[in-house]
């Protein structure tokens, strides 16, 4: 039977898909029809991150059979009649995957080896959104209850990455939330998954569990914006439009979905939070109701959301507004936190004053931060600081700097002034001088070390620094600082990650949500770990948690 499944099954999958090509209306937004590819849509081919160089390829697990034989289109294969395989690409291009089990074929499909390898990556509660760049193609796995892996509901999970869609232009941003997914390919920002606070931008409530364009923005169209960038946190969503207005790029900044200070929670309209003058790069981090936005080209880092545990970087009131004055935060405290309104993020307890400079304004950054994540209810960031050598000479370095909720350790130290939550920004990590800031209550020594890339899941944060080592701090219950890991010099909470086995070469980049982890590691292969309830980590491990990082394998079938 499986036989004949092979023979027949590629004819009948055209059929079906041809059939639902016609894109048609759905909850106020234009419904993405599926994209089918060479091959079997039921059977999967799976591969390690593609790359030029070594990449391995095996069938998925139930794909069974006596024997095995691989061809890749232009490469040479030593070891082809082996059930996995690994073949070494030399060059950029597109190369045809097949695949005879017991002679017959089993799945005939393409791998794209990009130039350079990019990811761009999000990861909900449950769910993971992957853009390879590279490829210009979008892969989705985990949990599906909420339609958020935009695909039906009648599908309850992806155990592996699977093919969403392809576009013939690279997906811009991707951002998943609790339950819900955004993503654009600068034309529109797309949404499926979870809509009860109307996140999805629908202008309605309901479930979509499919790929709707979002339609509460549509009427900003105008042909004339250049790129498009969303972010995603518990039941909110925020985008970023940048356009050009003459010669100059400007941004506006759109946030719906759960609103703290809404009767009902919902904030079904786009709020336009500001246009202003565009960063060359601008920076979304949103966490469960908040979010950290640098954005405007006066390096400004901006907060709004809820505030209950000093996530925002600020106290209510306190610079609210893009242009409002400086107010002293030693001396307007507020017993409120919770304020939707957008405000500045402070420096880290107004050390930064500027030679001459002796206005309140010193307590607002008016410096640069490369960096931007948010768990839950805290942040961790990374800022470029500056130090004098000589008099001729400056030296930049990046340094990590963490506020917000701390009960779970996810800030990296022990509060010493009984608090739970910290308001301003402490650096956890310091590339210039490893002794604590003069205003610190909690008195914490930075670690001495430059930092590249920074994460944050629910409770857990993670930093990689300029020499390749993964640090982690935080939640552990589902052991996503790993089981393989040695405590470091802050109060033995911030912790060195060990590399995956049999690399040696460190880790260049990492993302984190919920309790789970991916990294990009020196060998230029992603690896994850953590919670595996349902096997949402993709990696076909079935135990409810990987303790140690395991090689993600990307699908060259489609989902659908």
């Amino acid at each position: 039977m499986k036989k004949l499944t092979s023979i027949f099954l590629p004819v009948l999958a055209v059929l079906l898909f041809t059939g639902c090509a016609e894109e048609s209306k759905n909850n106020g937004g234009i419904v993405i029809p599926p994209v089918i590819s060479e091959g079997l849509a039921d059977n999967a081919v799976l591969h390690d991150t593609p790359k030029i160089g070594t990449v391995s390829f095996k069938p998925a697990g139930h794909i069974i059979g006596n024997s095995f034989l691989w061809n890749i289109e232009g490469v040479t294969l030593s070891n082809a009649a082996a059930r996995e395989i690994t073949a070494e690409f030399n060059a950029a291009g597109t190369y045809i995957v097949t695949l005879n089990v017991d002679g017959i074929v089993e799945y005939k499909g393409s791998i794209i080896i990009p130039d350079t390898q990019s990811y761009e990556i999000d990861m909900g509660d449950n769910h993971t959104i992957i853009s390879d760049i590279g490829q210009k193609r979008l892969f989705v796995y985990g949990d599906n209850t909420y339609g958020q892996l935009c695909i039906e509901k009648s599908i309850l999970n992806l155990k592996e990455p699977r093919i969403l869609k392809s576009y013939t232009s690279k997906i811009s941003s991707v951002a998943a939330g609790k339950n819900h997914t955004l993503f654009t390919d600068n034309s529109n920002v797309y949404a499926c998954g979870d809509n009860s606070y109307s996140q999805l931008g629908t202008g309605n409530t309901e479930i979509v569990d499919n790929v709707t364009t979002v339609s509460i923005i549509a009427p900003l169209k105008t042909g004339l914006y250049s790129r498009i960038f969303v972010s995603a946190g518990g039941d909110m969503s925020v985008a970023g439009y940048e356009f050009l207005e003459g010669n100059a790029p400007k941004i506006s900044l759109y946030n719906w979905g759960y609103n703290d200070s809404a009767a009902n929670k919902i904030q079904s309209d786009a709020n336009l939070l500001t246009t202003a003058n565009s960063r060359e790069e601008p920076l979304f981090a949103t966490g469960n109701g908040f979010s950290i936005v640098r954005a405007t080209s006066n390096y400004n880092v901006f907060s709004f959301g809820v505030n209950d545990k000093w996530q925002l970087g600020r106290i209510q009131g306190a610079g609210a507004g893009y242009d409002a004055a400086a107010v002293n935060p030693d001396t307007h405290l507020d017993g409120s936190k919770t304020d939707m309104a957008s405000g500045f993020v402070f420096t880290p307890y107004g050390e930064e004053k500027l030679a001459g400079d002796y206005s309140d304004r010193s307590y607002y950054q008016n410096n640069y931060f490369a960096k931007l994540a948010a768990g839950d209810d805290f942040v961790v960031s990374i800022k470029k600081e500056t130090s004098a050598e000589s008099s001729w000479t400056k030296q930049d370095k990046y340094a990590v700097y963490v506020w917000g909720n701390n009960e779970n350790g996810q800030l990296g130290f022990n509060n010493k002034d009984g608090n739970t939550s910290v308001r301003r920004g402490t650096a956890l990590f310091n590339g210039i001088e490893n002794t604590p800031m003069e205003k610190d209550p909690n008195s914490v020594i930075p670690i001495f070390k430059d930092m590249v890339e920074v994460a944050a899941g629910r409770a857990t944060g993670y930093a990689v620094s300029s020499d390749g080592i993964l640090y982690g701090w935080g939640d552990n219950r589902k052991n996503q600082l790993s089981s393989n890991k040695q405590a470091n010099s802050v109060n033995n909470i911030v912790y060195e990650i060990s590399n995956p086995e049999n690399v040696t070469s460190g880790y260049k980049k990492v993302w984190a949500g919920g309790d789970r982890v991916i990294a990009l590691a020196g060998d230029n292969n992603l690896y994850t770990w953590g919670d595996n309830k349902n096997g949402i980590l993709g990696t076909g491990n079935s135990q409810e948690v990987v303790a140690s990082p395991e090689k993600i394998y990307f699908s060259l079938a489609p989902v659908q």
